[in-house]
């Protein structure tokens, strides 16, 4: 039997598709109002929004698999508070808070492709060598004394979540919108990594890069979930990922 409300969602793509279009218009409008603590939120629930008018035209097994993205991105707005709306300092537990909502996305973003991805391999080891020895060499002694043990453990934990989303989205090509997702996920690992230059190892001005590449991840990831969320069609697919990547 033909997945009819599939079909539907697919059939009504083109005629979402120039909402696609405000995407990456929103973003130059965050270039521009960045410095405001107001627009970065307001921002991401516009996206959030957007995903729930593609949800409405998704399959009912699309939608299921699609909701972790929104709800993903949605969740960024959690660490946004903490972080950049509190501005805290970074022995604080409003850090810790921060950091955490923004394992909680990765965690969403994690289940997702735990049900659909295969972990790249050509990614993956020399992601989390790489990172690993940033983490140990660079960051681990860097923390403050107040708060060094739950920093420590918390910036650990998403690193690792970090890495593995960036090597299952890389493991899964054949998936509608993964390199936009690829691309998404691995921005927001770059603008981690520039926080952490910048707040913790004091390593030159990158801080500027923090804010463009950020609203560009979050840009990217909802353009990636958009097209899974409308193109996805698990009915014609029986394996819509290659095997071993």
């Amino acid at each position: 039997m033909k997945n009819t409300s599939s079909e539907s969602a697919i059939r009504s793509f083109p005629k979402v598709w120039f909402l696609l279009l405000l995407i990456p218009a929103g973003a130059l409008l965050g270039l521009v109002f960045q410095k405001s603590s107001f627009f970065l939120p307001l921002f991401t629930l516009g996206l959030v929004a957007f995903g729930v008018l593609c949800l409405r035209s998704a399959s009912g097994r699309v939608r299921r698999r699609a909701l972790f993205l929104w709800l993903g991105l949605a969740l960024t707005i959690v660490g946004d508070f903490f972080l950049v709306f509190m501005d805290p300092p970074i022995a604080s537990l409003n850090f810790l808070l921060g950091v955490g909502g923004y394992s909680l996305a990765q965690i969403c973003w994690l289940i997702f492709f735990l049900g659909l991805g295969r972990f790249s391999r050509w990614v993956g080891i020399p992601l989390f060598l790489f990172f690993g020895a940033f983490y140990i060499f660079a960051l681990y002694s860097s923390f403050p004394v107040s708060h060094e043990n739950p920093l420590r453990v918390m910036i650990a934990f998403y690193t690792v979540l970090s890495c593995t989303n960036v090597s299952l989205a890389a493991g899964s090509r054949g998936l509608p919108g993964s390199r936009w997702l690829l691309a998404g996920i691995s921005m927001l690992l770059f603008s981690d990594t520039m926080i952490a230059l910048g707040r913790f190892i004091y390593i030159g001005d990158v801080l500027f890069l923090v804010g463009p590449t950020y609203l560009a991840s979050l840009t990217f990831i909802a353009v990636g979930a958009s097209l899974f969320t409308l193109k996805m069609d698990f009915s014609r697919t029986e394996d819509v990922l290659p095997q071993h990547s």
